[in-house]
């Protein structure tokens, strides 16, 4: 999940698809919480910002909002507040006010000059590496519509990284990462292929998403909903990001095929509540059991992502109690009728520990994860799941080599949780599902989606090779 959900502690982290939108790695992340970073010494192997070469910044309405950025954090005058106003979106100020944002450039500015080296985005959203003399960042940025900020965040770059040559190379990269990571390759229908590290059941934030989509297109088989039928926003089912519906006015609609399509492609989390309330939550629960997941109690009752917001960033009250009642669902559910309409202040996000060891997140194994895979490849064979290869393969999340046909992907990721899975397809060989599943105390261990997702594509290109 970033927002909070499918958002890390470090920075969200875009990668290019084929229509051509920047989405968050662990499958979206476009989130109104803007984090100060105060300067601290430069991260090893980074330059300082009198030898950079500065990047291009091109003049599309992203690229126009980072140019602004950057002057401001490079000036010597406190930003004014009339002007934060007329930059930034509406929905994001009402997070994180005015005078919050003047501090966060104020820290910025005592590090100046800042020079851009390297620039990623399309018109809405990207990444620009920053340097100064004493640090680096990855400042990414996303605007609205209507060309307003509605996420900005400063965080450490992505690390550097050698891929994996062999699996014997991939094993030792996995076990002695800072965080407890498993990944495994498996045949669907057919044997494990490899595994390494921790391939227990473990959180795994958004991709919770491919049961609520197993659940629609189970409703729509049923007669129950159509892909047509229109599901309204309101204070009920609006969550915090990712996602864009989050920003439509109470009384909007969109279709059932539009929020599926967000829920998976930019991991709207207000589209899968939306989804959720429409198809109910014991819907998507009886998925999980139908599609042969190894422990459903686990995710029972199923949290929706509002209510998982409450429980990382609400009322400490709702954590304990939740945690306490583990193994107890009618006492869980009993505890859900508590949480209010609305979402929780996102202002706590930033001190939030994680909640996966209380049992705030979704869980699965690597091996119900290929099920959920074989059972939605299934049902997008019938006519009720017509759109589903198309809506799973809008984003592949990171991309792959020559070889692979089509690519089906889901991640995620919380306070402490990062996670993957992908189902691939080749011409000379049977599909099969990559899994990573990486979890730690220390939030900011697992902040980095490119080392994680970048074990999947070796596991990819070593499946692949001669």
């Amino acid at each position: 999940m970033t927002s909070p959900l499918d958002m890390h502690a470090s920075r969200p982290s875009p990668a290019t698809h084929r229509r051509g939108a920047v989405v968050a790695a662990v499958a979206a992340v476009t989130a109104i919480v803007l984090t100060a970073c105060a300067a601290q010494p430069a991260p090893e192997g980074t330059s300082a910002a009198s030898a950079a070469t500065p990047a291009e910044i091109p003049a599309t309405p992203v690229g126009e909002q980072a140019r602004w950025v950057l002057d401001e954090i490079n000036g010597d005058e406190q930003t004014p507040v009339a002007e934060i106003e007329a930059r930034f979106d509406g929905a994001a100020l009402a997070q994180l006010p005015p005078a919050d944002l003047q501090e966060v450039f104020a820290q910025m500015q005592a590090a100046a000059p800042w020079t851009p080296v390297a620039y990623d985005g399309t018109d809405s959203e990207a990444r620009v590496t920053i340097e100064s003399a004493q640090v680096t960042y990855d400042m990414s940025l996303s605007v609205t519509a209507d060309e307003h900020i509605d996420m900005l965040f400063f965080g450490q770059p992505q690390p550097e990284r050698t891929p994996a040559a062999s699996w014997d190379e991939l094993d030792e990269q996995i076990t002695s990462a800072p965080f407890v990571a498993g990944l495994q390759v498996r045949e669907v229908g057919g044997p494990v292929l490899h595994e390494s590290g921790d391939v227990s059941a473990g959180p795994i934030g958004s991709i919770v998403k491919l049961w609520v989509l197993g659940a629609v297109v189970d409703a729509v088989a049923a007669g129950s909903i159509s892909w047509d039928d229109r599901l309204t926003i309101d204070a009920q089912v609006r969550s915090l990001p990712s996602g864009e519906l989050q920003d439509r006015p109470d009384g909007a609609t969109v279709t059932v095929r539009e929020a599926a399509e967000k829920m998976i492609a930019i991991s709207d989390n207000t589209a899968t509540d939306a989804l959720i309330r429409s198809v109910g939550r014991d819907a998507v629960e009886a998925a999980m059991v139908a599609t042969g997941h190894s422990d459903p109690g686990l995710n029972t009752p199923l949290l929706a992502t509002r209510e998982m917001f409450w429980l990382l960033f609400g009322d400490d009250d709702l954590r304990t109690l939740w945690a306490g009642a583990s193994g107890d669902a009618a006492a869980r559910r009993a505890l859900l009728e508590r949480i209010p309409a609305g979402v929780p202040d996102v202002s706590r996000f930033a001190s939030a520990q994680p909640g996966w060891r209380e049992g705030i997140d979704w869980f699965a194994s690597p091996d119900d994860l290929v099920a959920a895979h074989d059972a939605l490849q299934e049902r997008a064979r019938t006519e009720a799941g017509a759109p589903v290869r198309d809506i799973l393969s809008a984003n592949p999340g990171v991309q792959f080599g020559d070889g692979w046909d089509y690519v089906a992907f889901k991640g995620g990721s919380s306070v402490g949780v990062l996670a993957g899975s992908w189902y691939l397809e080749r011409e000379d060989g049977p599909p099969i599902v990559i899994t990573v599943l990486a979890r730690a105390d220390d939030a900011a261990s697992v902040a980095q989606p490119s080392v994680a997702f970048g074990w999947a594509q070796d596991a990819a290109a070593l499946v692949a090779a001669p």
